[in-house]
């Protein structure tokens, strides 16, 4: 499996405008593929004390790793692998993003110890998510897909900022935007972003009947090294000194409105 994904990885192509990222078709083998959709948990399956976090409008819900569905997740071999795999494919991601990482975040932290995170959502129908940017401790975070409905909406939309600012808003104002480049996502789709200040994507309103079930990895800078704590953590982080540009929110409005959907 790593092998094969590291192929895949090698002869995707590199964007970098509007922001680095690049995109890869059939990350895994098939056989892995389905083994590891068998083992999934679906959106009903996952129950309110499994639960990390759910939106507002209960299209989405993230699994609590403390739960006990977790746990007997996590002893499966095929979760356990796929894990192990972008834990193990982190020095072939960050070989690719190499050049940008060197341009656009600051040179103490260009060759930082990351660490390795990552969540299991399920989404449904009626789930949709404005234009935004990750958390700041990000350097590159994953989205993997192994089971989608690509035919019913659910777009991952890369967003363009019209015109470059000294600070960027993390839950930015439509009107500041175009659309770049939109992806339908297909079974065993992954996304792989450079989480520069404006890395805006979106995701359009999924409409399909089948669970949309996804994995969001990260590979996060060290933030104990500038005595950031889990309060600052749960903020968002946004004011840190890893990155060249500044982030802030600007709207609470949108804030709250990103936070409903």
């Amino acid at each position: 499996m790593f092998k094969h994904a590291v192929k895949q990885i090698e002869k995707s192509k590199l964007n970098i405008k509007p922001f680095p990222y690049f995109k890869v078709n059939n990350l895994i083998p098939a056989k892995n593929l389905q083994n590891l959709n068998k083992a999934l948990p679906g959106f009903k399956e996952i129950a309110g004390n499994d639960i990390l976090f759910q939106s507002t409008s209960q299209t989405k819900k993230t699994m609590l790793p403390s739960s006990a569905i977790y746990k007997k997740l996590k002893k499966n071999k095929n979760f356990k692998n796929i894990n192990l795999l972008f834990q193990k494919l982190k020095p072939e991601v960050l070989k690719k993003f190499d050049q940008s990482i060197k341009k656009y975040v600051k040179k103490k932290y260009q060759k930082s110890k990351l660490s390795y995170h990552s969540t299991f959502n399920v989404m449904r129908k009626g789930y949709i998510k404005s234009a935004h940017i990750d958390r700041r401790d990000h350097l590159v975070h994953v989205l993997f897909y192994p089971s989608s409905d690509s035919t019913k909406g659910g777009k991952i939309r890369i967003m363009k900022m019209k015109k470059h600012k000294k600070t960027y808003d993390v839950f930015p104002s439509k009107k500041d935007l175009s659309l770049a480049s939109s992806y339908s996502v297909k079974n065993n789709f992954c996304l792989f972003t450079l989480n520069v200040p404006w890395s805006y994507h979106e995701v359009s309103k999924y409409y399909g009947k089948k669970d949309r079930k996804y994995f969001y990895a990260v590979y996060d800078f060290p933030i104990e090294e500038v005595g950031s704590n889990i309060k600052n953590r749960k903020k968002g982080f946004n004011k840190n000194p890893f990155w060249t540009l500044k982030v802030s929110v600007k709207s609470q409005n949108r804030k709250k409105t990103f936070f409903s959907e």
